[in-house]
């Protein structure tokens, strides 16, 4: 269910709704397409009232998560079909003249006169984006069209989308529950929760500034580390950010700025580090729970007097379960959020204070 939920699109944007299962993304996208109707408010096409008007009549192309194809037509009918079936009459030396231009953009050129299931999988899914394409509609909406592929396939695809959509004037509004989606594609990213929509902006602000917890936390691939941590004051007038009797950072802001006693310590995975050559950082004890090598990098799930933190190293080694380390964490770079509503608080580092 979607509540109090609103959302302007700008021309030219790639918007990715960025959530968890569950969160309304399908939701939106399909009332977005017509698919689906509202149960109140309105939805407006370019100053136009289209929440009435029928999914057929709306300047849209839908591409869904299943390799939606013909299965008895070639690949190059299937990314004909919308044009031979349009109200426009198109000749059929302009409709092979454009499913031609649309199958290069996507690689399929060379296998056009075969059937969907003689190709792969990705083959697949990128004749249904083509057919989407070729219709040359302002709005293209698509519904985790990535998530039936391989991670190698899926990697190819995101390059292709974001150059394919990069040079069209209207809006893409693509659903996905992957923060890379959005990180690698999109130019603005809305992220859903429980039906809501907790922030909506450009992709490098909403990154850089989170405004709940819970967007931190998830906008960041691995996740950012939420880490419970009490406030105490100190003689000085500085303020002591503890997590542990072991771990705890001195940040220099006043108590009117941090009221509260309990804060959640945001800290992405690739702010902390196995080595501190500028000796600056803040040093903690810790075991590996698990080494994870994930392409070139490396993800440590550490434990830290029973509070769990990952780290990112841009490099591939081998780690033994339950080795002790010396991690260190960046000051500079901790995000505070209110422990009990989510809401952010304030971010560390002279910039910010």
């Amino acid at each position: 269910m979607l509540r109090d939920l609103s959302l302007d699109l700008e021309a030219g944007s790639f918007v990715t709704l960025l959530g968890p299962a569950g969160s309304g993304k399908t939701t939106l996208l399909r009332i977005l397409a017509g698919i689906e109707k509202p149960d109140s408010g309105r939805i407006f096409f370019e100053g136009v009232d289209v929440t009435a008007l029928p999914v057929q009549k709306r300047n849209i192309a839908f591409v869904y998560q299943q390799f939606i194809n013909y299965p008895s037509m070639t690949l190059f009918d299937n990314i004909a079909s919308p044009l031979r079936v349009a109200k426009k009459k198109y000749a059929e030396t302009e409709i092979k003249r454009k499913v031609a231009e649309t199958a290069e953009l996507l690689g399929l050129s060379g296998i056009l006169q075969h059937l969907p299931e003689e190709v792969s999988g990705g083959q697949r899914q990128r004749c249904a984006i083509a057919r989407a394409l070729v219709k040359e509609s302002r709005f293209i909406f698509l519904d985790e069209p990535l998530a039936n592929l391989d991670y190698k396939l899926r990697e190819e695809l995101r390059a292709d989308l974001k150059q394919i959509f990069r040079e069209r004037d209207g809006v893409v509004v693509y659903a996905t529950p992957e923060p890379i989606d959005a990180l690698t594609m999109a130019t603005h990213v809305a992220f859903m929760r429980k039906g809501e929509i907790l922030q909506y902006g450009e992709v490098r602000d909403v990154y850089r500034n989170p405004a709940h917890a819970a967007v931190g936390s998830y906008f960041c691939h691995p996740q950012m580390n939420m880490i419970p941590c009490s406030m105490e004051n100190r003689e000085s007038g500085e303020s002591l950010l503890r997590v542990s009797q072991e771990l705890a950072f001195e940040v220099s802001l006043d108590r009117q700025k941090l009221p509260s006693d309990r804060y959640l310590l945001g800290i992405r995975p690739h702010h902390l580090y196995l080595a501190d050559p500028l000796n600056r950082m803040v040093p903690f004890q810790a075991n590996v729970e698990l080494a994870e090598v994930v392409g070139s990098n490396t993800e440590l799930h550490l434990s830290h007097d029973a509070v769990r933190i990952s780290l990112l190293m841009q490099q591939v080694e081998r780690f033994p379960v339950g080795k002790k380390v010396t991690a260190f964490i960046d000051p500079d770079e901790l995000y505070i959020f209110d422990s009990e509503t989510g809401t952010f608080v304030i971010r560390t580092g002279n910039r910010f204070k």
